[in-house]
């Protein structure tokens, strides 16, 4: 089995296995139902700010059963909306990405 350049192709993608990472998207995620979810529900039919509440909830109890760290944390991860992980990725990996590719 070959190695899919892991490193070069996605850089700034959570390391699943990596237990700092998984708590942070665990505390990133608790945040998100602490804040709650229904506020979102009534919009403008799709917004950006990520998964639909049920989406969310279903994520979390999928996560939340299973016996493996780097799936749930895969799971919570597919919960957060797109600026929640921005802000993940920008905490693990600082901004220097964003200097070099300019």
């Amino acid at each position: 089995m070959t190695r899919h350049h892991l490193g070069e192709s996605s850089p700034r993608s959570p390391q699943w296995f990596d237990s700092a990472h998984q708590a942070d998207i665990l505390a990133a995620f608790d945040t998100v139902l602490a804040a709650g979810l229904h506020e979102r529900a009534h919009g403008h039919g799709h917004s950006h700010a990520g998964p639909r509440p049920e989406r969310v909830r279903e994520l979390g109890q999928l996560a939340a059963a299973s016996a493996l760290p780097a799936r749930a944390a895969l799971l919570r991860w597919g919960a957060l909306s797109p600026t929640v992980r921005h802000q993940l990725l920008t905490s693990w990996y600082g901004s220097t990405q964003r200097a070099s590719a300019a």
